[in-house]
């Protein structure tokens, strides 16, 4: 993964001794550290753990996992699931074991869920259901659970033997597990959920697909020792400093603008990064996420033409699928790409877009991946949440937690109470 910078920010960073903090964090292994997430790309004990549980759970007959948890519960996972698999599943039916994630309690999608179940799952061992939640009570995962696992209860026996908890410990969803039989997988204490896709909350459904979690891993962390250099080199430093410099004058909108709509999921993980991260006493950064091609056509204008408010971020792979666009047109009198390869198309699209930026005079920075993998997935994700870590140092506010997320929540739960 290669960082291109768009014109130079010349203010000093003031990150070199928190880059020293969070290079002790992780030389001492300290899982006491808020920075605790730095530790997990080398934490083979846990990693073994995410193994056994999957080698455990997973059957010759496996087709779905569901993944019953919301926000930094699912959104790593389904990241990663999206960018290798997901996005395309539709045009492979037969591929199994797919990933399903239980993120809402809309009423027509459970009604939905619960026909599939009926209809799809015939044995037991067809199925795996991880159910994740940092805080052990989160109000949409305790539903989904309830639903799944209570018409699993109706037709199998054996039906706590299929299902996994993901949690802290000593939360009241592990207590609950213990009671019920149900295996368990912990979360670090210091982890936060938006920082936990390589801990078992991302590694454990992933592994069991067969998608190479120690590539995952690995990818983290390489990019976990550039980002810890005291170089001009170190991506999240220039980037975090970037975002910075721009916030100060008055540009608060962040655009993660991928030229690969199999990472859309990716963004909306960024979205949460940034957002729960950044978005304190009353300051912060508007993440939004836009994918290209396809959004060049309903947003551009606003983009090029409209308020400068915003920086961007182009992503994109530098190795595509091969695909070539046949070489006698059926629309001559149109046609300026015949014979041309597809990825050649899309590369066009992506340098005309940024030198349009430039010339806009519009701040953009560009990430090239070799191309889309474990291994540059870690790598990204690592570097996201450094980079997220080192930009909150600079503003002086706390990256770990999110104090007002808790206030819906509390409603929520009292309005429940009440009916």
């Amino acid at each position: 993964m290669k960082l291109i910078l768009t014109g130079t920010v010349t203010e000093e960073s003031g990150l070199t001794s928190y880059i020293d903090e969070c290079k002790t964090v992780v030389q001492e292994k300290n899982y006491d550290a808020p920075e605790a997430s730095l530790c997990l790309p080398t934490d083979s004990e846990l990693f073994s753990k995410v193994m056994d549980m999957v080698q455990k759970m997973k059957t010759p007959r496996l087709k779905y996992v569901f993944v019953i948890g919301i926000g930094g519960s699912n959104l790593g996972a389904k990241a990663v699931y999206d960018a290798l698999f997901g996005y395309a599943d539709v045009f492979h039916p037969e591929r199994f074991p797919k990933l399903f994630f239980l993120d809402t309690v809309d009423p027509e999608f459970l009604s939905s869920l619960r026909d599939f179940m009926e209809k799809h799952i015939i044995h037991e061992d067809e199925l795996v259901v991880a159910i994740i939640s940092k805080s052990g009570g989160t109000t949409e995962t305790i539903v989904n659970a309830e639903i799944v696992m209570g018409q699993l209860k109706d037709r199998f026996p054996a039906w706590e033997k299929r299902c996994v908890v993901i949690t802290d410990l000593h939360s009241k969803l592990h207590q609950e597990a213990q009671r019920l039989g149900i295996d368990f997988l912990e979360v670090p204490k210091k982890v936060g959920g938006r920082y936990s896709v390589l801990s078992p909350v991302g590694l454990f459904p992933l592994a069991l697909l067969g998608i190479d979690i120690a590539k995952l891993l690995a990818g983290a962390e390489e990019m976990r020792e550039r980002c810890l250099e005291h170089t001009k080199e170190n991506p999240a430093q220039i980037s975090s400093t970037f975002l910075f410099h721009h916030l100060t004058m008055g540009k608060n909108i962040h655009d993660s603008f991928f030229f690969h709509p199999e990472l859309e999921s990716l963004g909306k993980w960024y979205r949460q990064l940034m957002g729960e991260s950044i978005g304190k006493e009353g300051g912060g950064i508007t993440p939004i996420v836009t994918i290209g091609s396809i959004d060049l056509h309903s947003m551009a204008q606003l983009y090029l033409g409209g308020p400068k408010d915003k920086t961007t971020e182009f992503i994109y792979s530098n190795k595509s699928a091969e695909g070539a666009i046949p070489q006698e047109a059926l629309f001559p009198s149109l046609n300026t790409v015949s014979g041309k390869s597809i990825s050649v198309v899309m590369s066009a699209i992506q340098e005309g877009t940024s030198t349009a930026y430039q010339k806009q005079q519009l701040p953009f920075f560009e990430i090239a991946f070799d191309e889309v993998n474990c291994f540059e997935l870690g790598s990204y994700m690592q570097y996201k949440m450094m980079e997220i870590m080192y930009l909150a140092h600079l503003l002086k506010i706390n990256a770990f937690d999110q104090p007002q997320v808790e206030l819906y929540k509390i409603e929520t739960k009292r309005i429940l109470l009440d009916e």
